[in-house]
């Protein structure tokens, strides 16, 4: 199993939602609920944690602990006068 910072991995689910190719479809809320096994390390002295797709969907007493991750993203729309030049 590769492993990615959690970040990187939580970027990817989000944007394996987005449509591809299909022209005025527009995602505007999701929710995701995937198992992930997560990690920590000291990498260059910060503290980064790992994760990524579990090892086997089989369960048995040799493998990582696997946690349900939940995701929920949702389209806001910002008004011109809070965006304060954003």
């Amino acid at each position: 199993m590769a492993w990615h910072e959690l970040a990187e991995t939580l970027l990817e689910l989000v944007e394996s939602v987005a449509p591809q190719g299909e022209p005025g479809l527009v995602v505007t809320e999701a929710e995701l609920e995937i198992p992930l096994e997560v990690g920590g390390a000291v990498d260059r002295g910060r503290l980064v944690f790992y994760a990524g797709a579990p090892h086997s969907r089989w369960r048995t007493g040799f493998l990582p602990p696997v946690h349900r991750s939940r995701i929920r993203v949702e389209l806001v729309e910002l008004l011109e006068e809070d965006a304060g030049g954003r």
